[in-house]
């Protein structure tokens, strides 16, 4: 049997044509929501199940959200919002109350200590109250240079 020998080329990333300016573009959105009660985890997965394409097309429209996803804990006492995204965190959640207050709003109604609603009305209320559940933690990236409009435009050769 021949086995080939596999020779592997360093790949420079592509960083957009040179125009980020730091080092890591992408940040990242650890929010822990503890519920009033766990037993609520089923209706509110539902919610945001009903909220699917809102969401999608929300996040879809703000160009700078790499991923997202709602994740229960095993034992249903906290819904964690993990997202990836490029920019700064004040902004990020900015828009998030602009495009997605009324689900924001409904998913905090299950949510122990939660902000005041509306988050429209609230919104640096909401920004203290997700900076406190957010649990810091480093982005590792395999393209740490490139924001989501970088991935998208970029020549198909590298994507």
């Amino acid at each position: 049997m021949h086995v080939r020998p596999i020779r592997l080329q360093p790949v420079k990333p592509f960083n957009g044509g040179g125009l980020s300016i730091e080092p890591q573009v992408q940040n990242a959105l650890n929010l822990a929501l503890p519920l009033k009660n766990r037993a609520q985890m089923p209706a509110l997965l539902t919610l945001i199940e009903q909220a699917t394409d809102q969401i999608h097309d929300a996040l879809t429209g703000l160009h700078y959200v790499h991923f997202a996803r709602f994740l229960p804990t095993p034992d249903f006492s906290t819904l964690q919002v993990v997202t990836t995204y490029d920019g700064d965190l004040d902004s990020y959640l900015m828009d998030f109350v602009k495009v997605l207050g009324p689900e924001f709003n409904a998913i905090l109604e299950f949510v122990e200590g939660a902000p005041p609603l509306p988050v429209q009305q609230y919104p640096q209320e909401f920004i203290a109250f997700v900076k406190a559940n957010n649990l810091a933690a480093p982005v590792w990236s395999a393209y740490p240079f490139m924001t989501v409009l970088d991935v998208l435009t970029a020549p198909s050769t590298i994507r």
